[in-house]
């Protein structure tokens, strides 16, 4: 399996994401990592690990894309860049799957436009696996900032096979994330959803989740429009980021405190790597024809390791030939509820 790893564009580039790299490349096996960006700095990075250049291909790219950019500057301004490059390359089947921590509205307009949606599939969705529970699969977390109910339920199809081909869940569990757990809750396109996701063959459909109860992990896979899920995502970073705070506020508030920590300090180190995201890898985004997977903007080294973990188990688990395959599904369940309607104007 070959990775594509774009270095350029991130808070911690080059220098994290390239160790990174060298850390993948010792714990996977038959893992080859092409990294893409600035030669002499890339050389550099590698030489200060101790590492030979000349056991990774490096692709050169003395452009990026900034966090500040516009999502259509990859395919302009940007059209050289180190992250648009490193697409074409995958489109191009060199590589089995890339790694971005770049500009996200960016990394998704051109991996839409340059490694397509699969057929069938309306629209791509972000996926972001938040630490309840071993892990529930959030999407769309911000990639399609307005929705269909159709949207929505290809969505769920494709989060149900991430989940069970990628980390091994079976029949995993899928939620719709609304105000209230009555199914005719929720605007008009969340409502007619659920009417299509309670009729669709191959979805393990458990109805809506209400924000309260997402922490305990009620289901596996939680589908919303980009929009609710990014503000979903950052609330659940900020408060993780908050709890620890406090926490170690209260350990640090005198002597006996400080004793108590000493004692709790395993389980401490434990509640914290619980609440690290970083340790299932990036966010996929899912439905399009090859994998590209955007980790976080200030990856380090452990996250990047993680994230070509990832890359690797979902180019090779069959997921992409899955989703391809469910589009079916997804027609049958959209075309009873329209045919559920029709009844409906018929009688009248």
């Amino acid at each position: 399996m070959r990775i594509i790893l774009d270095v350029m564009g991130a808070d911690n580039a080059p220098k994290e994401l390239i160790h990174g790299a060298i850390l993948a490349k010792k714990e996977y096996e038959n893992c080859d990592i092409t990294l893409v960006g600035d030669e002499s700095i890339i050389k550099e990075a590698l030489a200060a690990e101790g590492e030979r250049y000349e056991d990774y291909s490096i692709v050169h790219c003395d452009d990026f894309v900034t966090m500040e950019d516009s999502p259509m500057s990859v395919m302009s301004a940007h059209s050289a860049s180190s992250m648009t490059t490193a697409l074409r390359m995958l489109s191009k089947g060199e590589g089995d799957a890339v790694i971005s921590c770049g500009n996200t509205g960016a990394l998704f307009t051109g991996a839409t436009l340059i490694v397509r949606r699969i057929h069938g599939i309306r629209r791509a969705a972000l996926g972001t696996v938040l630490p309840f529970n071993g892990g529930m699969l959030l999407l769309d977390s911000g990639a399609n900032v307005t929705v269909t109910s159709e949207y929505l339920v290809q969505f769920a199809y494709l989060g149900s096979i991430y989940m069970e081909k990628v980390m091994g869940i079976k029949n995993p569990r899928v939620g719709l994330l609304n105000n209230g757990a009555e199914e005719h809750k929720g605007t008009p396109i969340v409502a007619e959803a659920h009417k299509m996701l309670a009729n669709a063959q191959g979805i393990n459909f458990i109805g809506n989740v209400e924000g309260k109860d997402v922490p305990f992990g009620v289901c596996d896979v939680l589908v919303c429009d980009g929009f609710t899920g990014n503000i979903l995502l950052k609330s659940s970073e900020g408060l993780s980021k908050f709890i620890m705070k406090e926490v170690k506020k209260v350990f640090a508030s005198g002597i006996t405190a400080k004793i108590a920590g000493l004692l709790v300090k395993k389980k401490l180190y434990k509640m914290k790597k619980y609440f690290d995201s970083t340790e299932y890898g990036g966010a996929p985004f899912l439905g399009l024809a090859k994998p590209v997977i955007k980790a976080h903007g200030n990856a380090d080294a452990n996250a990047i390791k993680n994230a070509i973990r990832q890359a690797l188990g979902y180019a090779s688990c069959g997921a992409i030939e899955q989703i391809a395959s469910s589009k079916d599904k997804f027609n049958e369940a959209v075309k009873a509820v329209e045919d559920s309607k029709k009844a409906e104007q018929e009688k009248e």
